[in-house]
Parts: structure tokens; sequence; C-alpha cells
């Protein structure tokens, strides 16, 4: 074989070698410009969660009746949440049984005058949006396209209000 014969051959291989050296680039510089643009998203609706508290929906539990384990008596109370999303009441009302037993078993253990001072300095609603807001979690699951286009949310209960709250000692 010649030298002519070689160098066309090696001219192809050179070009062949140069264009998938410029593919390659290509595919990483996409790859790289989605996870940045997934970052950025993500970082945005972090953001945004913290800024739209809005309440949206009320839930109104029905009429707790307590009595407590340290002593005679009875306490009773209603509850209302007030949520964010219609999201978040749909997964409460599934959830209505267990949410009951929780606040009761909670109120149960207190004497009911501590319940009563809890009770009046708002102790008790933030323990029970405490514990509402423990059960939604991470639960409420929203469908998110591949690059991160749609805006995650936090579904939370935003305030709890205890009224008709009664707590009276049994002799």
């Amino acid at each position: 074989m010649s030298d002519e014969e070689r160098k066309p051959s090696s001219m192809v291989i050179k070009y062949l070698l140069i264009a998938i050296a410029f593919l390659a680039t290509m595919v990483c510089s996409a790859v790289v410009s989605i996870f940045v643009y997934k970052t950025i998203m993500e970082k945005k609706s972090e953001t945004s969660v913290d800024q739209e508290i809005i309440t949206k929906e009320n839930i109104t539990f029905d009429e707790f009746t307590i009595y407590p384990l340290k002593e005679k008596g009875m306490i009773k109370f209603k509850v209302n949440a007030e949520v964010n999303d219609v999201k978040a009441k749909e997964y409460l009302d599934k959830k209505k049984p267990a949410i009951r037993d929780m606040i009761a078993r909670q109120v149960m253990l207190f004497p009911i005058e501590e319940i009563k001072k809890s009770y009046q300095n708002e102790e008790l609603h933030r323990s029970i949006r405490k514990e509402l807001n423990l059960i939604i979690g991470d639960n409420i699951k929203v469908e998110s396209s591949f690059l991160g286009g749609q805006v995650k949310k936090k579904f939370l209960v935003v305030k709890v209000s205890v009224y008709d709250f009664s707590a009276i000692t049994m002799e």
C-alpha cells in the first residue's frame, strides 16, 4: 500500500474522531443543563412554599369527650383545622379515626388543670397542629414533570382552633 492510499482513510478517521468528540461534548452539556435547571426549579419551589401558606379549606372534627387517667373528670371540646390545600383536607378526612385517637391519647395523660392551662395559653392548639402536620408529613404526592416544571407544594395545617372547651373535675 502506498502513502496516498493511507491518507484518505486516516483523514476520515480524524474527522470521525472530531465528530464523536463534538457529539460527546454536546451530550455532556445537555445533561449538565438539565441538572442545573432542575436544581434551580427545586430552590424556587422551596422559597415559594414558604411564601404561600394561605388557608384554603377547613376540616372540623366531631366533639371530643375525654376522661383523664390521672383523676376523675371529663374534658369536652371541638377542633377545627385550617389547611392550605384541598388535598390536605381530603387526606385528613380519611385519617379522622386515627387523628381522634391520637388527640384523645395525648389529652387523657394530663390532669384537668394542666389541660385548662394549655388551652388558655394555646399550647393545646399548637400541639394538635404539630401532630396533624406530622400525620400529613410527605404522604400527599403531587405529580411532577421530568424537568421539575411543576412547583412542589407543602401541605400543611395552618391553624387549629379548639372551641366549646369545658373541663370538669368529678368528685
